[in-house]
Order: structure tokens, then sequence, then C-alpha cells
């Protein structure tokens, strides 16, 4: 793009040509919507009259005179005014873009922009089942038929395990260990990551003897609807009406089906039901070291998240044995 040229327009400040041309490259250079040129001229804009209600540049001084700390102290003062967190970082993003092409152009000599870290995004909470939501999900499919058998055995595995979809749609009949608990319960070995990692999950009762009911009764019923009886035998455990593993898209649409038929109005996924899994535990006492084994995550920040949902049921617990949490004013 040709850099702009002659002298700048009468009583038009140059701060203000250097935006009018930045909207210019955004439009004929990087194809972009004009929301998103006006979004980045308001934010350009407002970062301008800032600057200038602090006394930090005078109208007719050009964009070499911000430096890093200006603009460190803009974020500041964004944040004092009851800004999101989002919106800060999306105005940060417009003045690194901005002095970026500006220092491409040959306007400024560096990019005070560049070095400004972004605030950290708040990792929005994952939603949950309560135990009422679960138990209506897990009484849905019909265990008079194979499809109903299937479906109410992954359901409690999902649940019981905290799996990700992907590692569930996996399973392979010999990642099953019928016999590693003594009463009734199960383990599963599955996979995940680059290289395939491996850890084991365990089953509790009710998950292990659906999955037990599935894989010797409905399983064999539903190898036999295979079109091809050549075909090669899966050792899958879950499989479709046609005989072969069921996808991991197939799982998440059942799930998906079984939430609107159960009328439950979040949108539930398997990754509910790994999030439901992990706060369940933590609010009966689980330890965050547990639940980070059992879920598979190599950092414990990744686990961390769920100590945030627990916080209601902190409250709740609280509020219901503290001997003054809930005296009223004459108490």
């Amino acid at each position: 793009m040709k850099k702009t040229v002659g002298k700048p327009l009468p009583n038009v400040p140059p701060l203000h040509l250097r935006i009018d041309g930045f909207a210019s490259y955004l439009t004929d250079g990087r194809n972009a919507s004009p929301h998103t040129v006006r979004s980045y001229t308001n934010d350009l804009l407002q970062f301008v009259e800032w600057m200038q209600s602090e006394q930090l540049i005078k109208a007719r001084q050009d964009w070499d005179k911000v430096t890093y700390l200006m603009i460190r102290r803009y974020l500041g003062h964004l944040s004092s005014n009851d800004y999101n967190r989002r919106s800060v970082v999306r105005k940060l993003s417009c003045l690194k873009s901005f002095y970026k092409w500006m220092e491409r152009e040959g306007f400024v000599k560096s990019n005070p922009a560049a070095q400004v870290l972004s605030p950290k995004m708040p990792r929005p909470l994952p939603d949950v089942l309560d135990l009422a939501e679960v138990e209506l999900l897990l009484a849905l499919p019909d265990k008079a038929t194979a499809f109903g058998m299937r479906d109410r055995a992954l359901l409690e595995v999902l649940y019981a395990t905290g799996m990700r979809v992907a590692e569930a749609a996996a399973l392979s009949l010999g990642d099953i260990d019928w016999q590693s608990g003594r009463r009734g319960e199960g383990e599963l070995r599955v996979r995940h990551g680059k290289g395939d990692k491996e850890r084991i999950v365990l089953l509790g009762r009710p998950a292990m003897s659906a999955l037990k009911e599935y894989v010797q009764g409905a399983r064999p019923t539903l190898m036999r609807r295979r079109k091809n009886e050549l075909a090669s035998v899966t050792e899958a455990v879950w499989i479709n009406s046609r005989g072969l593993r069921l996808s991991s898209h197939a799982i998440y649409m059942l799930v998906l089906g079984y939430t609107e038929r159960a009328g439950i109005r979040k949108k539930v996924t398997p990754h509910t039901l790994r999030h439901s899994f992990a706060t369940h535990l933590l609010e009966g006492g689980a330890d965050l070291r547990v639940v980070q084994e059992l879920l598979g995550h190599i950092s414990l920040s990744s686990t961390q998240i769920y100590t945030r949902v627990n916080v209601g049921h902190l409250k709740r617990v609280y509020e219901a044995t503290h001997p003054r949490a809930q005296l009223d004013e004459t108490g």
C-alpha cells in the first residue's frame, strides 16, 4: 500500500489523519467489514480523546509521542471505569494492529503497544447438571430395546468416568477390566492426546452393570445388523445401526437428543457430563489432585476451574452449617 504523501489537510490533526488512513487500509487491504472498521475507528478516537483529556498529547502532535506507559495507563483507566476484560483486550488489540501498520508505513519508529501484555481473559464457567438432571437424563433410554440399552450404558459411562467424547468413541472391548472391583465396580483403559497416552478411569456399580448388560445382551444384536456378513468384526464397544463403531459426532448428537427429550434447557453435550462428573466429585469432598488424575489433565490449573464452579455449593454448605450464617438483624 502507498504511503500517505503531501501536506496534511487544513484543520485536521495528524492523529485523525492516521486513523483515516488505517481505516482505508482495513477496508482495502484487509477487506474488513464495515462493522470492524467502525469499531476500530471508534476505539482509536476514544484513545485520542483520553490522551488529550489527560494532557498527555496536544491536538497537533502525532502518534510518535505515545509511549508504552501511556498505553498501560489507558488500560488501567478502562478497567477502573467498569470496562469488562474482553473490551479492554479488544481495545489493546486495536492499538497493536494500528501501530503495526504505522510502523510498517514509516509513520513511527517503533510500536509502543507491542510489549503491552493483554489482560488474561477469564475462562468461562462450564455448564453443569445437578443431580436431579443427571438422573432424569440417565432414566430416558428404553432398556427394552438394544439401542436403549446401548444409550443407557453410554450415558452412565460418560457420567461415571468423566471421559472425553473422543475417548469414549475409541473404547474397545479389550479396554474393559471386568474383574477389578470386588463389589461390581470396574475399570476402563482410555487413550487420549498426542502419542495415545493412557490412563485408567473407574466405573461404579450402576455404570458397570449397565455396561455389562449392554455388551452381553444388546451389542451382539447390533453386530448382527451388519449389511455385509463378511465384513470384519469390530472390537468397538459402542456400535451404530450398521454394526460399526459409533463416532464422536454420533455420541454428541445422541446426548443432545436425550437432553431435548428430558426438557433440560441447558445445552448438554458429552463435555457437560464431564464437567458434571468433576464438579460432583469435588462437592462430595474429592481431592483436586484425584480429580485431575481421573480427568487426565496434565496441569492442575486445568482442573482448578471446577473449584470456581463449586463456590455455589460451598455457600450452601456454609449457610446450612455455620451457626451465625443465617441470623437475622435481631439475632
